[in-house]
């Protein structure tokens, strides 16, 4: 059985920046979709954690995790999206 290739933190970075990402003044990855919700990429050296922002009542906001996950268990399918992150 073929051992599945481990992908690395500069390939989930070059494939976000591929897809529109920016860094932030904080050396994280953001984007901003059509209805103008914010998503981040905040990357570790053995891990990434995707989130968005979240605005509450107050006016204040702050970034929720939607999924994470270790770079050995992520893929970048053939469809151009991250797989494995849970």
């Amino acid at each position: 059985m073929a051992e599945k290739k481990k992908t690395t933190k500069q390939q989930i970075i070059d494939w976000a920046l591929g897809g529109g990402w920016h860094w932030d003044k904080w050396g994280h990855l953001q984007k901003t979709d059509s209805t103008g919700r914010q998503y981040r990429i905040k990357l570790s050296s053995t891990a990434m954690r995707y989130e968005v922002k979240v605005t509450h009542g107050r006016g204040d906001s702050e970034w929720m995790r939607l999924r994470s996950g270790y770079y050995k268990d992520i893929s970048i399918h053939p469809t151009n999206k991250l797989a494995g992150l849970k």
